[in-house]
């Protein structure tokens, strides 16, 4: 009796232990699981949880967004000593700036407009700065007390001096280049690596600055698959993927696609958005009319009337509600009520539609 009672003792403690390998297994299992970083970005465990109380809240009373509104793409060619058509001035190119961020604007690159990744605080506005041609005046060095120095008064050189006043407003701007960027050749590889270095873009413009509707499509592949050798030659795998149409013109209508994605010598280029030469701004990439192969833009000149930077500006001033202006939360989209039938998310399937309505 004795040995058949320790025999059952012996037992049980046999199958208490096993017991207690198999849970530390499944706690092993578990906490191996945890590290598992490749799930899917669509996966709910992913989602921020909209409901957390440490997320910042919004006060629609006080910000107003509205993520269907218009955002200016302003557009720039040189920035040089005197005022022209096509000219701003350092002076007034630093004013241009000065006057975005005191009302509440802040630098976002095209492509994150077009990529939907308008990331800034709530309340604010985005504004994209384009700059054509490549010109000396966009990015230019000079020489001080023997040292090579970044001109103060290029539109690189105020961008980095206007961040340094305002770190919140941002370096965010495309340089649309050709086949001689900023003019200063023996420095260009050190130019096209400092720009992504700032934060700044670099996109296309055609390797010659062509008239695309006077060419066919080998060339026209030429011209953009050259450029973009250019480019990889100094920063491999560097997408030029917008593109600014030289003169603001299209090639012939059975030529077109060619200016969107093409391939030349074994070299391939696709454009995500091409801009023109538009005299208004654009409508959020979230609004239903959005066409990112067609974008407008607003001139940046000294000059006045439709289509100028002044006249869009307070048009945005004297009808608020035109403006995009952000939630502060790039999960969600965040309009009022009445415009939610304006919004089409099925290219940004990880965003959320949210609208609200304000108290009278």
């Amino acid at each position: 009796m004795k040995k058949f009672f320790a025999l059952f003792i012996v037992l049980i403690l046999v199958l208490a232990t096993l017991g207690c390998t198999d849970n530390s297994q499944v706690v092993s299992d578990d906490k191996e699981g945890d590290k598992v970083t490749d799930k899917k970005p669509e996966d709910d465990n992913d989602k921020p949880d909209k409901t957390d109380d440490t997320k910042p809240k919004i006060d629609f009373d006080e910000v107003q967004p509205n993520e269907a509104g218009e955002i200016m793409v302003l557009m720039y060619h040189s920035i040089a000593p005197e005022e022209d058509t096509w000219v701003r001035t350092p002076d007034n190119f630093r004013k241009d700036l000065e006057k975005l961020y005191k009302n509440g604007y802040r630098l976002v690159s095209m492509r994150d407009v077009i990529k939907g990744n308008i990331d800034i605080e709530a309340g604010k506005s985005p504004v994209v700065l384009t700059f054509d041609d490549g010109t000396q005046g966009h990015f230019n060095y000079i020489e001080k007390d023997g040292d090579l120095v970044i001109d103060p008064d290029s539109a690189v050189g105020i961008l980095l001096e206007m961040n340094e006043k305002y770190p919140d407003f941002g370096t965010a701007a495309t340089f649309y280049i050709n086949s001689n960027p900023f003019r200063q050749p023996e420095y260009a590889e050190r130019k096209l690596k400092e720009l992504v270095e700032f934060g700044m873009d670099i996109g296309h413009h055609t390797y010659g600055h062509i008239y695309l509707d006077q060419h066919g499509p080998e060339e026209i592949q030429r011209q953009m698959a050259k450029l973009q050798e250019l480019v990889n030659d100094v920063l491999p795998d560097y997408p030029l993927d917008t593109f600014a149409l030289p003169f603001g013109i299209w090639p012939q209508d059975e030529y077109r696609q060619y200016a969107i994605a093409g391939e030349y010598d074994g070299i391939n280029y696709e454009n995500i958005g091409v801009l023109e030469v538009g005299s208004y701004p654009a409508v959020s990439p979230f609004n239903k009319s959005f066409d990112p192969m067609s974008i407008p833009r607003v001139r940046a000149s000294y000059e006045e009337g439709y289509g100028h930077f002044k006249f869009f500006f307070d048009v945005f001033e004297d009808n608020p509600s035109r403006r995009y202006v952000s939630d502060g939360d790039p999960n969600y989209v965040t309009v009022p009520e009445e415009l939610k039938d304006k919004i089409n998310l099925d290219d940004f399937p990880y965003k959320e539609l949210r609208t609200y309505t304000i108290d009278e």
